[in-house]
């Protein structure tokens, strides 16, 4: 959940709720499309190669994710693990984005660095925003941004090729 300070929070949250409804609404009526499009097709194989590659990346993820916490816990730079967390989900995103053939999981990884590099460099350790840590608050913050933008496009593009798709003449047998 985002905090904001002041009287004014209820509007920023109302905001996050509208575009986060939107674009689930958007999303289950491309869902709808694909059903529509698809209802004939013969189901589609299982692809090891494809879960091997995804496994992989979600297992190392998993391992740097634990020896960067406890490496830096071990330096006693334990306000980094947050920010540094979210930096190594943005390269794993660049990974997915690899495994899976999904140009928009690169803008994702770069998002979320960004967000991380830009908090470390602007705001101190031990600042605050409200009562949350700024080395917390701003990569989350970021971070879903960042899912934000990649859904957006995402929609977009998939917006496209269902169109394109229904405007074939056998496209029903798809």
């Amino acid at each position: 959940m985002i905090w904001w300070e002041g009287n004014e929070r209820w509007l920023g949250g109302a905001v996050w709720a509208l575009v986060t409804l939107a674009l689930g609404i958007a999303g289950v009526v491309q869902l709808l499309g694909v059903r529509r499009l698809t209802a004939s097709a013969a189901p589609r194989k299982f692809d090891r190669g494809l879960a091997r590659k995804i496994g992989a990346v979600i297992g190392i993820y998993a391992l740097v994710e634990a020896i960067s916490a406890i490496t830096l816990h071990a330096l006693h730079n334990d306000a980094l693990i947050f920010p540094i967390a979210v930096a190594v989900a943005g390269l794993h995103f660049w990974a997915f984005a690899w495994a899976l053939g999904v140009w928009q999981y690169v803008i994702t990884g770069i998002l979320d660095c960004l967000f991380v590099a830009i908090t470390l460099v602007v705001a101190r350790p031990g600042s605050m925003v409200g009562s949350m840590p700024a080395w917390v608050f701003y990569p989350l913050l970021g971070g879903g941004v960042a899912l934000l933008v990649t859904a957006v496009l995402m929609l977009y593009e998939s917006g496209g090729i269902l169109k394109r798709l229904g405007d074939l003449p056998n496209a029903a047998h798809i």
